[in-house]
């Protein structure tokens, strides 16, 4: 099944409590990191800025940049009509964006890479980001040592990549980290109780996040690039 396919078939409402809890953990994670970052705090305060979500899916990052001059793009019908705002939303292919050249100060690229050719992906994003813009990447990390099946048992192609895999021309990183590091075992707590681990283990996933041993064994990575 394509990535098209599979999104325009996909509710939310059919999955678990417990994956659920899950993914609004690791969300909760993207965003703690991301609202915090040097690159991203500046350019969101810029009036004049203009971002990309691209792969905004029904919005679960729309609170980063709710306030600022952003277009928020999906390759899904389906998940655009869930999301619940009006304007600014437009259906298309991050393979071929619809944009001109040098339009983007920001790009967001969360959870999109994984599922599709990822280096013309990202020669798209850098076609269409401006000189010296910023363009933030999240994706699944290959060099994990969790694998929680939940984010990496797909019907649609689905490629974790490692920091290695972002060696490409136009662009250099200016920021890097894995996170992510709850042990698949912990779904098996009733519902109640995985939601206040979860809550507590926020703390030590990002310690773990940060040392030396753990820097490249989350299951997810994000990466910060600028254009040269």
């Amino acid at each position: 099944m394509n990535v098209k396919d599979f999104y325009e078939n996909w509710n939310l409402s059919n999955i678990p409590k417990y994956a659920k809890l899950l993914m609004n953990f690791e969300e909760e994670l993207i965003f703690d990191i991301i609202s915090n970052l040097d690159e991203f705090d500046k350019i969101k305060n810029k009036k004049d800025a203009l971002i990309l979500d691209c792969g905004c899916g029904f919005g679960s990052f729309y609170n980063l940049t709710k306030d600022s001059n952003t277009i928020y793009l999906d390759i899904s019908l389906n998940l655009l009509k869930k999301f619940n705002i009006k304007t600014n939303k437009i259906c298309g292919d991050i393979l071929n964006l619809p944009f001109k050249d040098k339009s983007f100060d920001l790009i967001l690229c969360i959870d999109v890479l994984e599922h599709v050719d990822y280096k013309k992906a990202l020669s798209e994003i850098k076609r269409v980001l401006k000189n010296n813009g910023v363009c933030i990447v999240v994706v699944v990390n290959k060099n994990s040592i969790i694998n929680e099946e939940l984010f990496t048992d797909w019907k649609i192609h689905h490629q974790p990549l490692g920091i290695e895999d972002f060696g490409v021309e136009g662009f250099y990183i200016t920021y890097w980290k894995t996170f992510y590091f709850v042990h698949p075992i912990f779904k098996i707590l009733p519902t109640k109780i995985l939601e206040k681990f979860l809550n507590f283990f926020k703390k030590v996933d990002n310690k773990l996040g940060n040392t030396k041993m753990f820097k490249n064994k989350g299951q997810f990575l994000i990466c910060v690039f600028k254009v040269r």
